[in-house]
């Protein structure tokens, strides 16, 4: 009977540390339909840039996907500063899970001069309503007006500054085209690469936070030789240095190598 009982009780306690070690089944909540999802996504009546977005749905947490990012705020306003269609989701966290209503688009016809103010637009674009256009500094006759050369080298902890005098298989003497920038109407851009390609109209984006510059739908002028090596001449270029009339970008050949591209305003080359 002594054996009986403690085999009993080795059994039942096998079976509560089994029950104990079962996972706990956890079930989510009631997912809402998406016609409970109630918002607004309105420009502002003082900047129709200000894009004012506010939750109507009571009692939850929700979640704006704008272009700008996500928030998760009752009411929020994104500045989008420039003109064109934009789209916005407005969802909500249940406790069923993450419910998003259909997208929905917002178009904006005007650029917002205050977004497009700092000294970074006044140097690459001459500021608002204005345009300014700038050359590699290089021209047919192998004068640098400015820089050293038309292309510094770079890379991960270092920098060369070869010249162009002597080192002219860096890129040969020509007129490699013009580029414009301005900030009449929207963010607008074109290029006339005449020895590469990229030429083209389009648009840009200055991220001064990041000192970045971007294109789109065409590239700034860069050369034949170490040009056609650079990963993408549409990503975000790093901007190392801008003023009012020179501006050096980094094109990235890869994660460890890059160029450093020198640009002057057509301005200051016809003067100097």
């Amino acid at each position: 009977m002594k054996l009986k009982s403690i085999i009993l009780i080795a059994l039942s306690g096998s079976a509560l540390l089994f029950a104990s070690c079962r996972p706990k089944k956890y079930e989510l909540g009631i997912l809402p339909d998406k016609s409970a999802l109630h918002y607004t996504i309105t420009p502002s009546s003082a900047n129709p840039n200000n894009i004012v977005l506010k939750s109507l749905t009571p009692n939850v947490t929700p979640v704006w996907m704008t272009p700008v990012g996500q928030s998760q705020e009752i009411q929020d306003t994104v500045n989008i500063p420039f003109p064109g269609t934009y789209k916005f989701v407005y969802g909500i966290e249940s406790a069923g899970g993450l419910v998003q209503a259909d997208t929905a688009t917002v178009t904006i016809t005007t650029l917002d001069q205050n977004a497009v103010s700092s000294a970074m637009w006044t140097h690459l674009t001459g500021g608002f309503g204005h345009s300014k256009t700038w050359v590699l500094d290089l021209d047919a006759k192998g004068v640098s007006k400015f820089f050293g050369g038309p292309i510094f080298f770079a890379g991960t902890g270092w920098e060369w500054d070869a010249g162009w005098s002597g080192n002219s298989w860096i890129c040969p003497a020509a007129d490699y085209g013009t580029m414009t920038f301005d900030l009449i109407g929207n963010a607008n851009f074109s290029s006339n690469n005449k020895v590469s390609s990229g030429s083209g109209t389009g648009n840009y984006m200055l991220y001064p936070s990041t000192n970045q510059l971007q294109t789109f739908g065409a590239q700034v002028v860069h050369d034949g030789v170490q040009g056609p090596v650079v990963a993408n001449w549409n990503a975000k270029m790093t901007i190392v240095s801008l003023t009012d009339s020179t501006m050096q970008l980094i094109a990235v050949k890869d994660a460890a190598d890059w160029f450093i591209y020198n640009y002057i305003t057509r301005d200051y080359y016809d003067s100097h």
